[in-house]
């Protein structure tokens, strides 16, 4: 038998033990209630820090606040709730419309490029477009404008000086059709292209004696230009496959060397659609069923192209066409 203070000793052993069992437990308990909360913590506030944003470990900003800074600075700069950030300074805005304008990256690539949510990017883009079209469309160096009587008769003697055929040729066309974002409503999509074109306005300015005042001035342009009989003679096109067969013989020749100069002249069209559409890259995706933000933005980038060209004076058309490219005679002797 088990005498008086084995029996209290065992009794004290069996009660400690419980209590320590209940000590592991409720420990337990209150552990994963602690992960619980902050989870649901870290739910509501939503701060993620993702791959690409993530510097070196050793170069972080994280790192270094939280080995040089004291505990209220991290949490002050970690964990309190703010507005969220925007571009505060004007080159930023630019430099966020120009990237727009040049490269194709996606919003998602914006919003980690400059640091700034969709909703601020969206919104300050559209902003930073409308500026950027008021400022350019009273500036002279950007302007699209139609070229002066004196400013087509001098074009025609460059033009004639490099093709002896084409006498009263001042300049040159070539028709771009550019991809549109379908809008969702189908009575919309119809309203905003009906399948008439923008050549119609050309027309009208060539025709017009206030613009175009001498009658034999002409321009020329590939075979697919849309021509009436009010323009014949104004605009110049090549022959078109089996035009040739219907030509009289005696005159076939002369008219392969006609289309052959207005082959050669007419590549300059393509130069200059080349130097738009090859730098602004944003051309090449679809652009906005919106007519007005989508004529805004053609109009802000054919403008940034024509600003290039005059300020930089360098341009593949002026240096063909001005014969600066050409040997000098004494040389070529």
């Amino acid at each position: 038998m088990i005498d008086g203070d084995d029996g209290v000793i065992l009794l004290l052993y069996e009660a400690y033990k419980a209590y320590t069992e209940r000590v592991r437990d409720a420990r337990r308990d209150v552990h994963q209630l602690l992960l619980e909360e902050e989870w649901r913590v870290a739910m509501r506030s939503r701060h993620y820090l993702t791959t690409q944003c993530l510097d070196a470990p050793c170069a972080s900003g994280w790192m270094t606040l939280y080995e040089y800074g004291t505990d209220i600075n991290f949490l002050n700069a970690t964990s309190l709730t703010r507005t969220p950030t925007k571009l505060r300074y004007l080159q930023k805005v630019l430099g966020l419309v120009l990237t727009f304008y040049v490269g194709s990256l996606e919003q998602s690539s914006l919003c980690i490029t400059f640091g700034v949510p969709p909703n601020t990017l969206s919104r300050t883009l559209r902003k930073a477009e409308e500026a950027l079209a008021r400022a350019l469309n009273g500036y002279a160096p950007a302007r699209i404008s139609w070229p002066s009587p004196s400013c087509q008769v001098e074009l025609a003697r460059m033009v004639n000086k490099r093709e002896p055929l084409l006498t009263h040729t001042f300049g040159f066309i070539n028709g771009k059709n550019l991809r549109v974002q379908e809008p969702s409503n189908a009575d919309l999509q119809n309203a905003m292209y009906n399948g008439w074109l923008h050549s119609v306005f050309f027309r009208g300015k060539l025709t017009d004696l206030q613009y175009c005042p001498d009658g034999r001035m002409s321009v020329v342009s590939d075979s697919a230009f849309p021509c009436s009989t009010a323009v014949t003679g104004r605009i110049l096109t090549p022959l078109k496959d089996g035009d040739i067969e219907k030509i009289e013989p005696s005159l076939r020749a002369t008219a392969r060397t006609l289309h052959n100069a207005i082959t050669s002249i007419r590549q300059a069209a393509e130069w200059g659609m080349g130097s738009v559409q090859k730098v602004y890259s944003r051309l090449n995706l679809p652009l906005p069923y919106d007519p007005n933000l989508r004529g805004m933005r053609i109009g802000n980038l054919f403008r940034l192209a024509n600003y290039r060209v005059r300020t930089v004076g360098i341009s593949e058309i002026k240096t063909t066409l001005s014969g600066a490219m050409e040997m000098p005679e004494q040389l070529a002797l």
